[in-house]
């Protein structure tokens, strides 16, 4: 959804706010500005703050497994930028781009936008099928993938496909965009190190973003870049809008470097874990007969497939007439192989409100 709506049900991506420590933030926030003054209000670095780069790869590097050196990041307004720049810098005209089917709205649109045709690649409970990525004949630069919880399904790409993964990028010369949007918000056993951190080829692009372990309206996101297409993409940037606001990085620097970030982030993970549990009980509970529900291990979604004899396509118009939003399944896929079903958002939302929008649901539905 966009990131100006208000928090509702079952809106995807949003995180909770309400909570967020907007306190320590502000006495950050004039901490940077006293210290920088009006220095930190000129053009900043197109590569992104020092500090917020330093601050990123040192939690990469600890968090995710990463290998990453601050001078390899450069930081953007978002994920979306991320991905227009692969798309600009990586495809020719009508050079194709190799996408997880289903996959993320966003980034199709980015790639749309651009002219590139997708070539879908399908998906299964272990993840990006890498066997029909190893017969691909086509002349894609890169191919796009969110390892850590597929999106929109939500599994995990398995330790032995990401070295497929790295293995099949080596051996054709391509890319891979690895976009861990939502790495931090794990919650069923131990998450799997970045494919970055994996591969020894320095042929990967990692991608992070924190409008949803932090705020949307922070507007800051990354990109890990290998050392080889570092200058390309500053310059591309560059070109594009110049810089990052500096106060923001600052502030976000700073609230890393004092270890606001990671209390934050395992607060939240906490939350999450339980609004998940209660977002599944109470989707099995009134909605059975309707869906199947996914459990996924992390995220900050639930996908669900419809039963047969019912159409996502009425089900979504009968909700969003009584102001409950939800994302359709079948247009995330870009191949004939599609699945009806609901993508439902649940981390904007307390337990009560996820029971009362879930029973709303289950109630508009059941008057037909």
């Amino acid at each position: 959804m966009a990131d100006t709506r208000a928090a509702k049900a079952f809106a995807t991506g949003l995180p909770e706010t309400r909570t967020f420590p907007m306190a320590t933030w502000e006495k950050l926030q004039r901490q940077v500005t006293r210290e920088h003054g009006e220095k930190a209000l000129l053009h900043g670095d197109p590569q992104g703050a020092e500090p917020l780069r330093k601050a990123i790869a040192t939690y990469l590097n600890l968090e995710r497994g990463a290998n990453v050196n601050p001078d390899q990041i450069l930081v953007l307004s978002s994920t979306r930028q991320s991905l227009f720049l692969c798309a600009q810098l990586f495809s020719d005209t009508n050079k194709p781009i190799l996408i997880e089917d289903p996959s993320y709205y966003g980034a199709k649109k980015v790639f749309e936008a651009n002219g590139a045709p997708l070539i879908p690649v399908e998906v299964d409970e272990n993840g990006l099928r890498t066997d029909i990525l190893q017969n691909d004949k086509s002349d894609a630069g890169f191919v796009y993938v969110t390892p850590s919880h597929q999106y929109p399904t939500g599994v995990t790409l398995s330790l032995e496909r990401r070295f497929e993964l790295i293995e099949w990028a080596a051996r054709n010369g391509k890319w891979i965009v690895e976009d861990d949007y939502d790495s931090e918000f794990h919650y069923d056993g131990l998450p799997t190190a970045c494919v970055q951190g994996l591969d020894n080829n320095d042929r990967t692009i990692y991608l992070g973003t924190f409008s949803k372990t932090l705020f949307p309206g922070l507007r800051l996101g990354y990109m890990v870049l290998p050392r080889q297409l570092v200058d390309s993409f500053i310059n591309a940037r560059n070109i594009m809008d110049g810089y990052t606001p500096q106060i923001p990085q600052l502030t976000l620097a700073r609230f890393m470097e004092d270890g606001y970030y990671n209390t934050h982030i395992r607060s939240m993970r906490k939350l999450y874990a339980e609004r998940r549990h209660v977002m599944i009980e109470s989707l099995e509970r009134r909605l059975s007969s309707v869906i199947d529900v996914l459990r996924p291990e992390g995220g900050l979604q639930i996908p669900c497939f419809l039963k047969p004899g019912w159409s996502e396509e009425e089900t979504i118009k009968k909700a969003r007439r009584h102001g409950i939003d939800i994302l359709g399944l079948s247009q995330l896929y870009t191949g004939n192989n599609r699945m009806e079903g609901w993508i439902l958002g649940y981390s904007s939302l307390s337990n009560y409100e996820i029971e009362k929008s879930v029973k709303a649901l289950s109630d508009i539905l059941r008057k037909g």
